[in-house]
């Protein structure tokens, strides 16, 4: 099973149709998840990663227990390493990481949606994802490839507490 997570944005695109500028936001690939930076043009958050399992389910209720396996698993490294990362770029706490689901379209399948809070923030939960998504948040590909990189490099060393 392969997850995908993504940085920053939303999935605009099937994955079978992503441009080569697409790929370079993708954190980790695997047989059973694709993680990426958000590619849509506004993410919830500077920091704003989806998680992407490799499955055909379209719905959270059709995963067998492998694939929520997978998932909970990928969720856990993911908002671990995000937390440690985006305190030394961003220089906040991150206080709370939301996981969302929007499956509406069925040319993806199953994806969460991790989405940063961080200290200096005073609006919360649904208030918060709602003022958000009014706000356009510009976040240059300067920061994103910052992100990406650092993401990277701490699943590679294996970092993520557990």
């Amino acid at each position: 099973m392969d997850i995908t997570v993504n940085f920053g944005g939303f999935f605009l695109k099937r994955r079978d149709c992503l441009t080569e500028n697409d790929k370079k936001w993708a954190i980790k690939e695997d047989e059973n998840v694709k993680i990426n930076l958000f590619l849509g043009e506004d993410p919830y958050a500077l920091g704003h990663v989806v998680i992407e399992l490799k499955s055909k389910a379209h719905d959270v209720s059709d995963l067998s227990m492998e694939e929520w396996k997978t998932i909970t698993e990928w969720t856990k490294k993911m908002t671990n390493t995000m937390k440690k990362v985006l305190r030394e770029i961003v220089g906040k706490e991150v206080v709370k990481i939301y996981i969302c689901s929007f499956n509406e379209d069925s040319n993806f399948p199953v994806h969460f949606h991790l989405i940063p809070r961080y200290e200096c923030e005073t609006l919360k939960g649904d208030e918060l994802l709602f003022y958000r998504s009014k706000a356009k948040q510009i976040i240059s590909p300067a920061e994103k490839q910052k992100i990406v990189d650092k993401l990277r490099e701490e699943l590679r060393k294996g970092r993520e507490i557990f």
